[in-house]
């Protein structure tokens, strides 16, 4: 099933078929086991802030929880997109599984703040290697003609975990204690692991053992969906590093419900987004996405109550959503299916990189500003995305 959905992908939609088929058993495994990575994670990312300042952390360490978390995933994804292209892609997303579940089980036996950065480079690494990977799979078994469909498909299966983490994670550990919180995330990547074992390996040409090459790492096509990526992940990590507290000081007593709006947008709108940028160019679906990301930071930076907490979070997920499938298509449009991991690589490295400097920026900037400055700075960061997106186009 698998040699005939990567065939589809590489170049041919299926003699005499008018619709290739997406939704195959590999292609919904890949999917159900990115949904459990994903709920692994967003069960913990909610928490971790009031964790860390519970035990007496500061707003900038605060901020390197985040950052150095995305900063080891951006490190990770170079190599990965190599071991992906040299080794394939069933071990890299195994590695990257055991890792959130071994991370998050590390978080029991911790209690201060000095080994909770320590854990967080380790969760990085497994961040930086399970989603590399499972996008590759993702662009391997879409058929070309509906492969943003399928990048919109795969981040619904995000979406999903998103939508039940961070309402899940606050409740867990209120009404039982971190510890089993973190059993929980543990389990859920536990079963994503399960669901590797149902996604069938694809062979990659055999290459000479060697220590990567620059070259090797990098992939220049992959530069203008990676920048206008960049753009649309600064903010986020400005708000994803610091809304939790945001969130409970405008009156959201759960702020997991800024998450929830979140994904629940997204979910609505990324499968039609991706199936537009099929028919109508990328650009269709990239430009107005990102007036919406730069909308959600202006709201959050002009408004002081829960209803625009809340507002900020639907926009933030309506530009999300309609983003992410669009970008992830143009990046393997733009290579051969034998430079994918890299590309890919290059790409999450940017994704990585606008989390991690949005984190650490907005922890150094909230030492000489406040919050409603801050999102207002964040407001303009997407506009030059919208320049970058309109000189989008697959290369040939």
């Amino acid at each position: 099933m698998i040699a005939n959905s990567t065939g589809a992908a590489d170049g041919g939609e299926g003699v005499g078929s008018a619709a290739p088929t997406l939704l195959t058993r590999p292609f919904l495994f890949i999917c159900v086991a990115t949904g459990f990575f994903y709920l692994s994670f967003y069960l913990i990312l909610p928490v971790m802030p009031l964790y860390v300042a519970g035990l007496g952390g500061t707003s900038s360490q605060i901020g390197l929880i985040i950052g150095l978390f995305a900063a080891m995933a951006m490190l990770m994804r170079p190599p990965a997109g190599w071991l992906i292209d040299t080794r394939g892609t069933r071990p890299i997303l195994l590695v990257g599984m055991a890792i959130f579940l071994l991370a998050s089980l590390g978080y029991i036996a911790v209690q201060s703040v000095r080994p909770i950065l320590a854990l967080r480079v380790l969760h990085g690494v497994g961040m930086g290697l399970f989603p590399t990977a499972a996008t590759v799979v993702i662009a391997e078994l879409a058929p070309p003609t509906r492969r943003g469909e399928a990048m919109g498909w795969f981040g619904i299966a995000n979406s999903l975990g998103l939508i039940l983490g961070p309402v899940a994670g606050p409740f867990i550990a209120g009404r039982a204690g971190f510890s089993a919180l973190f059993l929980v995330a543990a389990g859920s990547a536990a079963v994503g692991m399960a669901c590797i074992g149902a996604v069938p390996a694809v062979d990659r040409p055999a290459r000479q053992s060697r220590l990567p090459r620059p070259s090797d790492l990098f992939s220049p096509a992959a530069v203008l969906p990676s920048l206008i990526l960049l753009l649309l992940y600064i903010p986020y990590g400005m708000v994803v590093a610091f809304i939790p507290l945001v969130a409970t000081a405008r009156g959201i007593e759960n702020p997991g419900l800024f998450y929830a709006v979140f994904a629940t947008a997204m979910l609505l709108v990324r499968a039609k987004a991706g199936e537009i940028s099929d028919r109508r160019g990328r650009a269709a679906a990239i430009v107005p996405a990102m007036i919406a990301t730069g909308a959600s930071s202006l709201v959050l930076g002009v408004t002081a109550g829960p209803v625009g907490v809340l507002a900020g979070g639907a926009l933030l997920g309506v530009g999300f959503g309609a983003a992410q499938p669009a970008l992830m298509a143009l990046t393997t449009d733009r290579v051969t299916p034998a430079e994918r991991g890299k590309a890919m690589g290059t790409f999450y490295t940017a994704w990585e990189l606008g989390i991690a400097s949005g984190a650490a920026g907005a922890g150094w900037l909230l030492n000489v500003t406040e919050f409603s400055t801050l999102f207002l700075v964040g407001a303009t960061i997407p506009l030059g995305g919208v320049f970058l997106a309109l000189k989008a186009r697959p290369r040939g």
